[in-house]
């Protein structure tokens, strides 16, 4: 037989938008249930971008995200964020890096501004907010004192060569140097959230100080690519600063992302114990709404099927990938409930023929339309339903990818759509 949920909110979708959302239920004691996959975090950097894409100069990046969200309330007056308060997004913001704080997992930036970190393609990204072992990146990049970046042999998804190759013109005492890392010596090919994981035993990190002691000269500043463990990020970055009197900063690397794991475990850990159910790796497959307004969902396997009644649903499921949106040779569809798509007219329209085209491609601002309550909505503007919600990548009018904005939509309308089911919920019953 199919386990049975009875739950006030069903959040669908387990990545950055849900797993906030999450939260914000849990903060306010409402109880729910959210149900997804992996949620994406593999290829998240763990940074927590709002705004880094310039919209006064072409192809260039900025470090004044709210400046650019004025801007765009002339540009595009129907981006999800132009209608959203800044003080909302702040304050999402400072709810979401506080229930990761607890977690032992601290984010942290400027008020007003972005701040620009190192990546692993030798390039500068601003972001909003960044975790504790990153924090020095920016500062070792701005002082450029002497540097030596580190990989270690095997590892493919980054390279201190390249790094240094990339940044050498503007830096000139930057060094590389490829290390063997400890007891790996018959490994071939290591991959970043092994070599996590390795570093939360004492043993290991011994091991480590050891080869960092070996490999550094004269330099002050130490650049890793992220592999300061998974749990422990920031006790094992203070243990290594204290036994080395370096400055020691982590860089992200590709997919797969150790920061983007941690991101997801204190997210996990954060609900723990709460008015929220986490069903790990259970998607949602049908939704049958009923009469009075609720909902019937049906989510899991053959083998293991989960039925969760909800009276509100919030849609958090992403664009392509996280199968949220579903595109065939003709159209693009949303796949559980069937709701209008936000799109061109016919598939010639989807991409620019400049795969560079600095306005981006139509196909990426595809998705669900919303009220102001983040309601999806027919083409006349009515919701679709009144107590089905939408937050994230999925809703349309925005380009996160080439505007930077993916952490900072996903937050932000999470942390609205769980305002907007309160103030609906509270409304007073009509007889």
């Amino acid at each position: 037989m199919a386990a049975i949920y009875k739950t006030d909110l069903l959040i669908i979708g387990s990545g950055l938008a849900g797993m906030s959302a999450a939260v914000f239920a849990a903060n306010r004691n409402i109880r729910a249930v959210v149900t997804g996959g992996a949620g994406g975090f593999e290829y998240s950097s763990g940074l927590m971008d709002l705004w880094g894409a310039s919209l006064t100069k072409q192809y260039e990046i900025t470090k004044k995200p709210w400046t650019m969200l004025e801007k765009l309330r002339d540009q595009d007056p129907d981006h999800p964020l132009v209608r959203i308060k800044k003080e909302t997004i702040q304050q999402a913001f400072l709810e979401i890096t506080t229930a990761l704080k607890h977690q032992g997992l601290t984010y942290s930036g400027y008020e007003e501004k972005n701040t620009l970190v190192m990546t692993p393609f030798g390039t500068l990204r601003p972001t909003y907010r960044l975790p504790s072992a990153m924090r020095s990146n920016s500062e070792a990049v701005r002082k450029k004192e002497p540097c030596l970046i580190l990989d270690f042999k095997g590892l493919r998804e980054f390279s201190a060569v390249f790094v240094r190759e990339m940044m050498k013109k503007n830096w000139k005492d930057l060094r590389a140097k490829t290390l063997e890392f400890p007891d790996t010596r018959l490994q071939k090919e290591m991959f970043t959230p092994f070599l996590a994981r390795s570093l939360e035993t004492g043993q290991v990190q011994d091991k480590f100080l050891t080869l960092i002691r070996s490999a550094v000269k004269d330099e002050t500043w130490l650049g890793l690519p992220a592999i300061l463990g998974i749990y422990s990020s920031e006790k094992i970055l203070n243990l290594l600063e204290a036994q080395t009197g370096l400055k020691i900063f982590e860089i992200p690397t590709s997919p797969v992302s150790v920061p983007g794991i941690r991101l997801r475990e204190a997210l996990v850990k954060a609900l723990e114990n709460t008015s929220v159910t986490l069903l790990q790796n259970q998607r949602v497959t049908k939704i049958i709404p009923r009469p009075k307004g609720e909902f019937h969902c049906e989510a899991g396997s053959d083998i293991n099927p989960v039925a969760i009644r909800a009276d509100a649903l919030l849609l958090a499921t992403g664009r392509f990938l996280g199968g949220g949106l579903y595109a065939d040779r003709k159209s693009i569809r949303e796949p559980l409930l069937g709701l209008p798509v936000y799109q061109p007219e016919n598939r010639n329209q989807w991409h620019s023929r400049n795969y560079f085209d600095p306005s981006g491609h139509a196909i990426s601002r595809a998705g669900i339309q919303t009220d102001d309550l983040l309601r999806p909505v027919f083409p006349d503007k009515r919701p679709v339903f009144k107590t089905l919600f939408a937050s994230g990548t999925i809703l349309a009018r925005q380009d996160w990818v080439r505007t930077r904005c993916g952490a900072g939509l996903s937050i932000a309308t999470g942390f609205k759509a769980i305002e907007s089911y309160l103030g609906l919920r509270e409304q007073p019953v009509e007889i």
